[in-house]
């Protein structure tokens, strides 16, 4: 059987045909374990990695089981769209780069729930060679690239602010502010910092707890810690 024969298989198969769906399964299976491991790897999300990573191939498969379900039948499908409208997500996706690869595992799972085997794959590997090369600059920066994050209940939120700055002004090569989280009690700061050598690190942490001794604070270079 050449690849002609291969994809003409893959693609004119009955919607019945069980070893098809059985086929299409492992492919999704696969294939969000690989978007996984790509984005445990090379997304430079900041804080969100440990929550969403795990989920990845679960939603890929949850979205094949729906998809192979209702595409065969409008009634169902309608269901499905009455379903979904009550479902609400209190948590909200913080950055815009995590909504791209959970928007790609929904899309594995449709691809592959509608039996689209052959095209699915082909444009899930174009894509994933796109993030792999030329997206992620993670290998670029992981020398000298570290998350800065400062908690504090202080009812003072400029002056902390201000001294942050004052220390990474002296003790760092380059700090870019990230967000600010903030509810009734307490208030958090991201930072993205970039420090010449260990000593300065240690020189910040100094002041830290010198000048802020009510505050909490954490230093982690900006990859994934196994």
């Amino acid at each position: 059987m050449n690849l002609n024969d291969l994809r003409n298989f893959l693609e004119t198969s009955q919607e019945n045909d069980y070893v098809l769906v059985i086929i299409s399964l492992i492919f999704c299976i696969l294939a969000s374990f690989l978007l996984m491991y790509v984005y445990k790897y090379k997304s430079n999300s900041l804080s969100s990695k440990i929550q969403i990573s795990p989920i990845i191939p679960l939603l890929s498969t949850i979205t094949f089981l729906v998809i192979l379900i209702v595409k065969s039948s409008l009634a169902l499908s309608l269901g499905l769209v009455g379903a979904l409208s009550v479902i609400r997500f209190r948590t909200p996706v913080k950055e815009p780069e995590d909504l791209a690869f959970l928007f790609l595992s929904i899309g594995i799972g449709i691809g592959y729930g509608a039996t689209q085997i052959y095209l699915t794959t082909i444009i899930f590997l174009s894509i994933i060679f796109i993030i792999w090369f030329f997206l992620s600059k993670k290998e670029q920066n992981i020398k000298n690239d570290f998350n800065l994050i400062i908690e504090s209940k202080s009812k003072d939120k400029d002056k902390v602010f201000s001294e942050i700055q004052k220390m990474l002004k002296d003790f760092s090569i380059e700090a870019n502010f990230v967000k600010l989280e903030q509810n009734n009690d307490n208030f958090i700061l991201y930072f993205r910092v970039s420090f010449q050598n260990v000593e300065n690190i240690n020189k910040i942490t100094h002041e830290i707890n010198k000048k802020l001794n009510d505050v909490q604070f954490s230093i982690y270079e900006n990859r994934v810690i196994d």
